[in-house]
């Protein structure tokens, strides 16, 4: 028996306990602290381990941070009402691999409907009206001056000296022209007074404005529209013939200038 024991046997006896009595006690002591001692180990490891368990995870987070800031840097970023557009680099050559194209993401964001209107106002293209094209007349109007000319030819009027007057041949010959004119509004007629070579310049001048006007009157008193009329005089500066008195005959006339109305086209 060693020291340890010796002096836990002095002890015993101390408290009355026989040899037999003392082992037993100092076994059942024994057993009670080798339990405490197992369990003080058991407590001990699991402490470490929790410990060890810490110590690794928060090394792993210390490890993922970094990593999970730079997928964080590229993710693309989700933001309300808008969306994203991909830009990819133009102008690549045929050459290049796939690793050498570049893929942009960006977000756009659509500009507000009152914001969009100022500027498409802006830059809409400003329509200019197309040149006017002249419409080239219809046949219809092109006939009826053909044939007012052709009819303006026979509906000379002829007058004695120093008279302005009319006869009813002369009305017949009016009539028909006139009905023909007003049916005809692309038409302009002159009715050009003449005179013949008798008396001064200024008395022929005069009387040949008197026949022109008693032209346009007679063509109103038939009931006629005369807006399409215009009445000229010339005195003796036009004459159709010169010598005899049957020239003059012929001088002292009116005759109708059919010319195309350019101010109805």
């Amino acid at each position: 028996m060693g020291l340890f024991s010796t002096i836990k046997a002095a002890k015993y006896r101390a408290e009355g306990l026989n040899l037999m009595q003392a082992f037993q006690v100092d076994a059942s002591l024994g057993k009670n602290d080798f339990q405490r001692t197992v369990v003080i180990a058991a407590l001990a490891f699991m402490l470490v381990c929790s410990l060890s368990f810490t110590a690794i995870q928060s090394v792993n987070a210390t490890r993922s941070i970094p990593q999970q800031r730079a997928e964080t840097q590229q993710a693309p970023v989700e933001v309300e009402n808008q969306t994203p557009v991909l830009n990819i680099a133009a102008n690549t050559p045929e050459t290049a691999t796939p690793d050498d194209l570049v893929i942009q993401a960006s977000l756009v964001v659509p500009p507000a409907p009152q914001e969009i209107a100022p500027i498409a106002a802006a830059v809409a293209p400003v329509q200019t009206a197309a040149p006017a094209l002249e419409t080239p007349a219809a046949p219809e109007a092109l006939d009826c001056l053909v044939e007012l000319r052709q009819i303006s030819q026979n509906a000379t009027i002829h007058f004695d000296v120093g008279s302005a007057q009319l006869s009813g041949s002369d009305l017949v010959r009016l009539s028909q022209l006139g009905r023909m004119a007003n049916a005809c509004p692309e038409a302009k007629i002159q009715i050009t007074g003449h005179s013949d070579t008798t008396g001064s310049d200024f008395i022929n001048f005069d009387l040949s404005w008197k026949r022109a006007d008693s032209t346009l009157n007679a063509i109103a008193q038939l009931g006629l529209n005369t807006a399409q009329f215009e009445p000229v005089g010339f005195g003796a500066r036009t004459p159709l013939s010169q010598g005899d008195a049957s020239d003059d005959d012929r001088n002292r006339r009116v005759e109708f200038v059919v010319l195309r109305n350019e101010l109805d086209n």
